[in-house]
């Protein structure tokens, strides 16, 4: 096989750099803007470096907590100081990463400046990443507050973080308050929206319940089948469905259009719905199917057959 020459090998990595430029075109850049960017001044850089070398502290997460959740919990909580610090570089950086972004032209690509770019990107995602993890504590101690029957600690903290990642984007440090003050209203008035969606869904699920589980059709076509069958064939149906938890009973519904749903939903309708993200909302529909697959395997034929006898 011929090596490749000096020829092939500057083509290949002129090729390479214009899939990495047109990544970034492709890519927005979200940041929060401040006047004194345009200065290009690093002076917080020594408080950022420390703060980032200071990394884990085990000693800080509770030992009464498990395994999983201690691990989320070792990274210290910022002083002031440096959570201005983390907060103003991130954008800092993200700025500079824009402000060179708008300069590519990925038919004469500059290697060097698409370097640049995501190395900035690559350091504000760092200073992002140590943010959440030491607002973590924080997290799990609104959301206990909001636990549920059925809304579990780990459902609940899973919206949380999602919500804390949100927040971490949209929060601006030189309004001089504390980011824990931002962060505690926005998932707590999440955790109440989601808990006070489930309280009402749960009531319509009841409500509703023999409706969606077997719901005839409009015309109220003739069955077959006597009013008995129908009867039995609910009620072992309906056993199934209750098996599920709430969020999980609407899903299914919505994604197979049973009983008043009659449209099939998609994941960004009912992530908008419950107030949750789409992905999220994939996950749950997984489960929840995976619960009806191992119960319909479960299922003694002698109670299929029971049920439809008249």
């Amino acid at each position: 096989m011929a090596a490749a020459t000096p020829t092939t090998e500057r083509v290949s990595s002129t090729e390479s750099a214009r899939q990495r430029a047109l990544e970034i075109l492709r890519t927005e850049i979200d940041f929060i803007p401040n006047p004194e960017f345009r200065v290009d001044d690093a002076g917080s850089s020594e408080i950022v470096a420390s703060t980032l070398r200071g990394a884990k502290s085990k000693s800080q997460a509770p030992a009464e907590l498990p395994a999983h959740l201690r691990r989320i919990c070792e990274v210290e909580l910022l002083a002031h100081e440096q959570e201005v610090a983390l907060f103003r570089e991130m954008n800092r950086l993200k700025y500079r990463a824009n402000v060179l972004r708008t300069r590519l032209d990925p038919e004469h690509v500059n290697v060097q400046a698409v370097d640049t770019i995501e190395a900035l990107l690559s350091q504000a995602q760092s200073i992002r990443d140590h943010i959440i993890q030491a607002n973590m504590r924080l997290v799990m101690s609104i959301v206990k507050k909001f636990v549920t029957p059925q809304q579990s600690f780990d459902d609940m903290l899973s919206d949380g973080i999602y919500t804390l990642m949100q927040t971490v984007e949209k929060f601006d440090y030189d309004r001089g308050f504390r980011f824990s003050t931002y962060a505690y209203r926005s998932i707590a008035r999440n955790a109440y929206r989601t808990v006070t969606t489930a309280s009402k869904e749960e009531a319509r699920f009841t409500r509703d319940a023999e409706e969606w589980a077997f719901e005839q059709e409009d015309d109220h076509s003739a069955s077959s089948m006597s009013d008995q069958v129908w009867s039995n064939l609910r009620e072992l149906t309906a056993s199934m469905l209750d098996q599920l938890d709430r969020r999980e009973q609407f899903i299914i519904r919505s994604r197979y259009a049973l009983g008043a749903h009659r449209k099939v939903r998609t994941f960004q309708c009912l992530a908008d719905k419950l107030g949750v993200s789409k992905e999220r909302v994939r996950q749950l529909e997984q489960r929840a199917v995976s619960k009806l697959r191992t119960l319909a395997a479960a299922l003694e034929m002698d109670e299929l057959f029971g049920a439809a006898m008249v």
